[in-house]
């Protein structure tokens, strides 16, 4: 267990920088980060943007993150919980976000989500999850479909020029 953080870790792990690193547990079958938001930083609510340093109260996540070395790695996360500091926002409370680390309502990395759907596109149901567990990121087909179909679609574009063969009237010629 290393309890200080190295520049190796961030070289590694560079969306980590944003947190302070408790203490690493490399021990085990999954590499384990245990982090914390700084203190007294402030955060944007959720709900109206305002930003707050008025503390509730704290609670960990827990955040499948990209493999190391072959190894999955799993982030520790204690997050504050804090107050809206705006009295005509519906929200009361909300818990703060990191940059490159955390999504609302996700339990997944951005870096981690991102590989999931790049592969979710490539190969889709049982191929996506069979590379997968081969990058030890165990899903299941039915979950590898279901990040493929949260994945926006591009944007379509409005043609500018129309060539001739665009009003071909195909029939009785």
């Amino acid at each position: 267990m290393l309890s200080s953080c190295t520049p190796e870790l961030f070289e590694l792990l560079p969306h980590l920088a944003a947190v302070a690193v408790v203490s690493v547990d490399a021990g085990g079958p999954v590499v384990i980060v245990r982090a914390r938001t700084r203190d007294g930083l402030a955060a944007r609510c959720t709900g109206c943007g305002t930003t707050s340093r008025w503390g509730h109260s704290r609670y960990v996540r827990h955040l499948a993150d990209v493999t190391v070395g072959r190894r999955p790695v799993r982030i520790d996360l204690s997050v504050r919980r804090l107050y809206c500091e705006n009295p005509a926002c519906a929200k009361v409370t909300f818990a703060e976000q990191v940059d490159q680390l955390t999504v609302r309502y996700q339990r997944r990395t951005p870096l981690l989500q991102h590989l999931v759907e790049v592969v979710g596109i490539l190969l889709a149901g049982r191929g996506g999850a069979r590379l997968l567990r081969i990058l030890n990121v165990p899903l299941s087909r039915t979950s590898v479909l279901f990040q493929l179909m949260r994945v926006p679609q591009p944007p379509v574009i409005t043609p500018r020029v129309l060539g001739v063969d665009d009003f071909a009237l195909y029939g009785d010629i």
